[in-house]
Order: C-alpha cells, then sequence, then structure tokens
C-alpha cells in the first residue's frame, strides 16, 4: 500500500497533469513571496556572520535541504493515511 502511496506523491510533486486554476496560481504567487522573504533573511543574516560562521550557516541549510523532501513525503503519507481512516470510519459509520 504504502508504494502506492508513494506513486501518489511523485504524481503529486510531478505536477503534470495540467491542472492551473485560480487558486493554484495565487498559491504559486504566494509561496514565490514567502520564498523570497525568507532568501532575504537568510541573506541578512550571513551578511553579519563571520566567514567560518557563515559557511557552518551553508552547511545547515545544505543538511536542512536534504531533510526536507524526505518530511514532505511522509507528511504526504501520513496525511494520505489519516483520510483514508477517516473515508473507513464513515462509510462503517453509515452501514450500522
Amino acid at each position: 500500500m504504502e508504494n502506492v502511496i508513494r506513486k501518489l506523491y511523485g504524481m503529486y510533486m510531478d505536477n503534470d497533469n495540467g491542472e492551473e486554476n485560480e487558486m493554484s496560481e495565487i498559491h504559486d504567487d504566494l509561496c514565490k513571496v514567502k520564498k523570497e522573504a525568507a532568501y532575504q533573511c537568510y541573506q541578512k543574516l550571513r551578511a553579519r556572520l563571520t566567514d567560518e560562521q557563515a559557511e557552518e550557516l551553508d552547511v545547515l541549510m545544505a543538511k536542512n535541504m536534504e531533510i526536507y523532501p524526505q518530511e514532505l513525503e511522509k507528511s504526504f503519507i501520513m496525511g494520505f493515511k489519516t483520510g483514508a481512516r477517516l473515508m473507513c470510519e464513515i462509510f462503517s459509520e453509515e452501514t450500522e
């Protein structure tokens, strides 16, 4: 079952279904704004650090970027399973 969920996640991340709507465009625009704000914060902090500290920050950021996709996938799987459990519970209540 988990392989099926991982495949669904892969399809979700590839987003090659071509579905674009107003809400996804708004979401994309909001994400761009937040990413830019985060990058500006990073740049401001990095400028105040010594060269050695800036290198340490870059290593930390790289490690975080390695972990992030794994955490995103785990979160998707957990959410999918929770949704499936809810559906099972709803259907079982309807048949009682």
